[in-house]
């Protein structure tokens, strides 16, 4: 099993990656915490052993206008093309969201608005070892068998907020009027 970074480093560059990110929108910008999460792997696609974490946070961004959602995303897909982030769901225009992943380090990025005027931008690192080094308990796990083929691409480890039937739901009779 490989070491990776520790917990706290995967915290650090999921912050240095949101705030440089954020850098990219207007100096009016500012971000409020909205989650931030230690979440174990469990993700069948890795095929790695219990005990890592995946650290993550999403920061809502206000003091943006409105009407320039469209370009604010254009410049942080366009600092993630120039800085090894492959984009892999870009929703745009029928949703406000989109989402990348980092070709070196695989840590995830997501942008995404709503109709109600929020902004969020969010980063997720890969499984890590919460010291950077297997456990002791995971060492003595047996391995998993070799892949013969490479494995599928990870999805985005978050669906994008689905609002288009919230207003097609009838609150009254508690089920939706399709």
């Amino acid at each position: 099993m490989k070491p990776t970074i520790t917990e706290h480093q995967a915290k650090d560059r999921v912050e240095l990656y949101i705030q440089t990110v954020l850098s990219t929108l207007p100096a009016t910008a500012r971000r409020k915490l909205f989650t931030q999460n230690r979440s174990e792997c469990t993700d069948p696609t890795d095929k790695g052993p219990r005990g890592r974490f995946e650290i993550s946070a999403t920061y809502e961004v206000t003091g943006l206008d409105v009407a320039k959602f469209a370009e604010y995303f254009d410049a942080i897909v366009e600092w993630w093309s120039a800085h090894d982030f492959k984009v892999l769901t870009d929703s745009r225009p029928k949703d406000q969201y989109v989402f990348a992943r980092n070709n070196a380090d695989a840590f995830d990025m997501s942008v995404q608005a709503n109709d109600l005027g929020k902004f969020y931008v969010g980063a997720t690192s890969p499984c890590v070892w919460p010291n950077g080094t297997p456990e002791p308990q995971a060492l003595e796990e047996p391995a998993a068998a070799p892949e013969p083929e490479p494995a599928p691409a990870r999805k985005p480890r978050r669906a994008p907020v689905d609002d288009d039937d919230f207003d097609q739901t009838n609150w009254t009779d508690g089920g939706p009027s399709y």
